[in-house]
């Protein structure tokens, strides 16, 4: 078995070697536009977030913004995915941080969380999730802060928060600054493949996921939603 390096760049660059994936190499900790730490701080805006606030990172991966919101604000944070070695990765960190005692990381579907009903005092994601499980973790007056490619331009934010039960507070359009983030990510990529960092096929998977579906009529949205 591969010892655990004690720094935090060279614990993410040991998954990203033994994980090669298109979101990986050229997306680094974050992995997606969402998880970007200036878009995240706009979302968080008019949030009050302290130590005795508890929040969940539905599909966190390796949990960059539950650690990041645990080391500012000293807060209790959550997060769940199906990947094993990724909560690995982000307990790893967390100790690495010095924040495991404000972190805890479990194994579980986005459909099946293993909380208590009204839990969390908010809920974050920038990938999937299962709008019922969000609902059912929420407190009653809870903040759901979702940053989400919306692949079809006739959806709007208020017909999503009606789908999903919760009440829209606001959104804001970030597709611009998606689409760039992307767009640079793309061009990083091509130098990596240039110089034999990446394979053929990384380079592909990132063209098509992060590029093809704004080409499409792709909006990106920062929502931010309460359970009432």
């Amino acid at each position: 078995m591969t010892q655990r390096p004690d720094n935090k760049t060279q614990r993410l660059q040991q998954w990203f070697d033994e994980h090669p994936r298109w979101d990986h190499a050229s997306y680094g900790e974050f992995m997606h536009v969402g998880a970007n730490q200036t878009i995240f701080r706009i979302a968080l805006q008019e949030q009050k977030i302290g130590p005795e606030t508890r929040i969940l990172d539905t599909a966190c991966a390796v949990g960059g913004n539950a650690r990041w919101m645990a080391s500012l604000y000293g807060c209790q944070v959550y997060g769940n995915d199906i990947d094993d070695e990724a909560l690995t990765v982000a307990r790893d960190l967390a100790e690495i941080e010095n924040i495991a005692d404000l972190c805890t990381f479990v194994k579980a579907p986005v459909e099946n969380l293993p909380f208590e009903d009204d839990m969390f005092d908010m809920v974050i994601t920038t990938d999937v999730f299962d709008p019922s499980e969000v609902r059912r973790v929420l407190r009653p007056g809870g903040s759901f802060i979702a940053i989400t490619m919306v692949e079809d331009p006739k959806v709007t934010p208020l017909q999503l928060s009606e789908k999903w039960g919760l009440d829209l507070e606001t959104s804001l359009d970030v597709t611009d600054l998606a689409f760039a983030f992307n767009r640079a990510k793309e061009t990083e990529a091509r130098l990596l493949h240039d110089s034999d960092m990446i394979g053929a096929r990384e380079l592909i998977e990132i063209m098509n996921e992060s590029i093809t579906p704004y080409t499409r009529g792709g909006r990106h949205y920062i929502l931010r939603l309460r359970k009432a």
